[in-house]
């Protein structure tokens, strides 16, 4: 069987994955910080955003890759995917710090993580179901 789908999603995650941590590369030149975050507060929300892209976009497009083996359908592979990169893409932009955000950001940022999980839920019942 051949893998056509994962990598177009996978290839986008890693783009979004290098613009995050170029970003953060940037935010260290600019706060003069080379480990951790210095008591930056945006550069540690930087920091935040890519990590937590690195801890989650991992498990859901290895999720995917399964999916993809096992025989899902095309258009599921796809719809699951377009998923990862807009929720994935939504979290950076609506990541905060500040209980103090606005509504849009807490409502993102709740959309983001839920949609997330709801993905990882999702993509352990297609296999094991």
């Amino acid at each position: 069987m051949t893998v056509a789908i994962t990598p177009i999603y996978a290839a986008i995650v890693a783009l979004l994955m290098a613009g995050l941590s170029m970003h953060v590369g940037m935010m260290r030149g600019r706060y003069g910080v080379a480990l951790g975050d210095g008591g930056a507060r945006p550069l540690a929300l930087s920091i935040r955003r890519f990590g937590n892209l690195s801890e989650y976009a991992a498990m859901l497009v290895l999720l995917m890759l399964v999916m993809e083996l096992t025989g899902t359908a095309a258009r599921t592979l796809h719809l699951y995917g377009i998923a990862i990169v807009l929720l994935r893409l939504i979290h950076p932009i609506v990541l905060f710090d500040d209980m103090a955000a606005p509504l849009w950001r807490k409502a993102g940022r709740f959309v983001a993580a839920g949609g997330t999980a709801l993905l990882l839920v999702l993509g352990a019942a297609a296999i094991l179901l």
